[in-house]
């Protein structure tokens, strides 16, 4: 069959956008897996960065919350006063605790442990032994520790007991 190539050519009609069932049901399926994803990417992200878990057994700690009201109230009635000095030596950071009691005289004999919390990664914590230089003063030197806020934690012992806890927001700077 010979192409008549004089004949005119009729241009195509174009159809008009029929939008149809299967195509609404397509994008919302689509629309809903795509929020479902972001969502699903987020949580996971957000849970191994930050588990929300501040203590290990909410329960046990409600059971030792008593005795820490009676430890916090014989701390108070000691009467100490006590000053956290806390600077940058290269790229470490000096710890210095000073203790002096109700007649100023300095507190000495002391276990004191302090703990340097990054406030959304505990892996970047630190953890030092301070040790008494003069009397009354105890001091540590943790290594590598960047620049930022900070929380300091400071736990005393004497013999067996905690005479001394203390938690503040400190900044070191660069």
């Amino acid at each position: 069959m010979p192409i008549d190539l004089t004949a005119p050519v009729q241009p195509r009609r174009n159809q008009p956008f029929r939008l149809t069932g299967r195509m609404v049901l397509a994008g919302m399926i689509g629309f809903f897996l795509v929020v479902a994803g972001v969502n699903a990417v987020m949580m996971t992200i957000a849970i191994t960065t930050m588990p929300g878990v501040d203590v290990k057994s909410a329960y046990e700690t409600s059971q030792r919350f008593n005795g820490e009201i009676a430890r916090m109230q014989a701390q108070e009635q000691r009467g100490w006063q006590a000053g956290a000095q806390f600077r940058r030596s290269g790229a470490d950071a000096v710890v210095t605790l000073s203790l002096r009691d109700s007649a100023g005289a300095p507190v000495t004999g002391l276990l004191v442990e302090a703990r340097l919390e990054h406030p959304a990664a505990r892996r970047e914590d630190h953890a030092a032994s301070l040790s008494e230089g003069a009397a009354g003063d105890y001091t540590a030197t943790i290594p590598a520790v960047h620049g930022g806020r900070w929380t300091l934690a400071v736990q005393a012992v004497q013999g067996t007991e905690t005479v001394f806890v203390s938690r503040s927001r400190v900044v070191l700077k660069d």
